[in-house]
């Protein structure tokens, strides 16, 4: 081309490598490796879904399924006809769920990330765990369809990822385990089991401990004088740091579980006055029904609780009894 037009020349210049760069972003496309990137990138709730969602169903091989409802802009639970996960007589009465768990349950299901597709194969269902005994997910917003019906099934070989399937299609993908977690975990992982809701150590006055039964020898009022505190009647107490630790145990303190509320004709009671004029109350009763039957546990088990006037009962364990229920001569 040695006499061609110096713009001639430049357009074929610029034609050639629009052509390149065509065949270059095409390979790119077709690459096996990047469609399988980009096959991999999955969400299984639509946007806006979790705004709209007002249940959560969770079922699992023939156990008790959890239902997860919003009631007031919270996330509740209907206490098990059984009561909690080990107790007894529950019926409709409803106990709280840890929000930031649902939530967190929300922002994985929401996010885009890498879900791959494994396969198609109905006659796979069953031997990846994603037949009809599969552990089922389900998200509902009110009423018709729901928003997502998700079937979890095993691990995969990898033991990192687990195989997944909204129910009614056979495509199956594989994804992070800890989907499994929400839904094969245990029901209490769900419950917000404290005893008190965000009251702060300065709040709290006075303290006075009563012990069924006793003679009155053991029971006592610890009272905030300056910066310390004193038994009642004047008594100095020394170790400031160790009433207030105590004091912060009972207000940080959970439960192992709900049970249905009990009116405890004898129990170790924890009364903490605050300085608005209201009083936070721990009743620490007898054991819990055991799971077997209406006879009480075992002693030395966990007992039976009311806290905050809350509607519900817990179960505490032995340790948190111990913790709680000082007797004055750990202040002196």
């Amino acid at each position: 081309m040695p006499n061609m037009p110096y713009k001639k020349k430049l357009s074929l210049l610029a034609a050639a490598a629009a052509v390149l760069a065509l065949v270059y972003g095409l390979t790119l496309f077709f690459d096996p490796a990047r469609t399988n990137a980009r096959n991999a990138v999955f969400t299984w709730l639509p946007p806006g879904a979790r705004d709209a969602a007002d249940s959560v169903e969770i079922s699992r091989g023939g156990g008790e399924p959890l239902s997860l409802v919003l009631r007031n802009g919270r996330w509740v639970t209907p206490l098990p006809p059984s009561g909690g996960e080990n107790g007894a007589g529950g019926g409709a009465l409803e106990v709280p769920v840890k929000q930031g768990r649902v939530d967190d349950l929300f922002r994985l299901l929401s996010a885009r990330g890498a879900f791959p597709r494994r396969g198609s194969s109905a006659a796979s269902h069953e031997n990846l765990g994603l037949g009809d005994g599969a552990a089922r997910l389900v998200i509902r917003g009110g009423p018709g369809l729901p928003l997502l019906d998700l079937l979890v099934g095993k691990d995969d070989p990898s033991g990192d990822e687990v195989f997944l399937r909204k129910n009614g299609e056979d495509v199956f993908r594989s994804g992070d385990r800890l989907i499994s977690s929400y839904v094969n975990g245990e029901r209490t992982a769900w419950y917000d089991l404290r005893l008190f809701d965000g009251t702060a150590l300065d709040d709290v006055q006075r303290v006075g401990v009563n012990f069924a039964g006793s003679e009155g020898n053991v029971n006592y009022r610890v009272v905030r004088s300056g910066d310390g505190w004193t038994f009642e009647g004047g008594e100095p107490i020394a170790g400031k740091d160790k009433v207030e630790s105590w004091i912060r145990d009972v207000l940080e303190a959970q439960g192992e579980d709900f049970v249905p509320p009990g009116d405890f004709t004898a129990a170790d009671e924890i009364r903490m006055e605050l300085g608005d004029g209201s009083s936070l109350v721990l009743r620490i009763g007898p054991p819990p029904p055991s799971a077997a039957g209406e006879d009480p546990a075992p002693e030395g088990g966990p007992r039976s609780a009311m806290a905050g006037g809350k509607p519900y009962g817990f179960t505490l364990s032995p340790w948190t009894v111990s913790r709680l229920l000082r007797e004055p001569g750990y202040f002196r």
